[in-house]
């Protein structure tokens, strides 16, 4: 795996390409793993990973768009590690996050990169210091900092992480800095504008069911117990 142009690949994709979160929130229709990630065997996360990872890669080489230099990286976006293993299903990231975080805890997939295994297969970090395997490696687009940040702090399992970037190995350097927490500032305004005209909000919506109706429709018959993210849109839109 070459992570610094999987990194590149994922930050040129939602800057350039898929870059209206208000839209899909960054879970396109190309990408999508059209499953719940955190209740699929380790094997099946290791095949959508890498699917994600080379369907990107190919429509970007496709758009002819050109990637975003290493060196340019830091600002636009910082690395998120998220365990599934310690998901509860509780809401409250999803719901503190505004939707960038899901009903079962997993960051958009338009920005997953890598899981834990991987990264320790290109020895990326010095021994003895390896995250988990199944840890999923994400990028958090510098206008999301907040909105990741309140998943990662009202996540009662701590199964979200700003990494440390003490033990990159130095062949890395050029990227350490994008594996630290950035500066955390309130936006101005909610991440999803309420303000919206009501034909904006059924084109968002209708996004939404497009891209998620398979990977989504697991969490709702699965629990029940919770009102997600999701069920709250469709019932604004039954009140329009």
């Amino acid at each position: 795996m070459d992570i610094i142009k999987v990194i590149q690949e994922t930050a040129t994709w939602i800057e350039k390409v898929n870059n209206n979160f208000n839209t899909n929130l960054f879970r396109s229709e190309e990408l999508s793993p059209h499953y719940f990630y955190p209740e699929n065997s380790d094997s099946e996360k290791s095949a959508v990973i890498d699917k994600i990872i080379s369907t990107r890669s190919a429509l970007l080489v496709e758009s002819g768009v050109e990637l975003i230099p290493v060196s340019e990286l830091h600002h636009y976006g910082r690395i998120m590690i998220f365990d599934p293993d310690s998901t509860v299903v509780d809401g409250a990231p999803e719901a503190e996050s505004a939707g960038y975080v899901d009903g079962g805890d997993a960051p958009p997939w338009d920005t997953w990169m890598a899981l834990g295994w991987q990264l320790s297969m290109i020895q990326f970090y010095d021994y003895g210091h390896d995250i988990g395997p199944g840890f999923l490696i994400a990028w958090v687009p510098e206008s999301h900092y907040f909105y990741a940040n309140g998943a990662l702090e009202v996540a009662c399992m701590d199964n979200f992480a700003w990494p440390s970037n003490e033990f990159i190995r130095s062949r890395y350097d050029s990227i350490k800095e994008l594996f630290s927490k950035p500066v955390i500032i309130e936006p101005g305004a909610h991440l999803l504008n309420y303000g919206k005209t009501h034909d904006e909000h059924n084109v968002m919506h209708q996004e939404l069911e497009r891209n998620s109706k398979l990977y989504y429709g697991d969490i709702k018959t699965q629990h029940e117990v919770k009102k997600s993210f999701w069920s709250k849109l469709a019932i604004w839109k039954s009140k329009k």
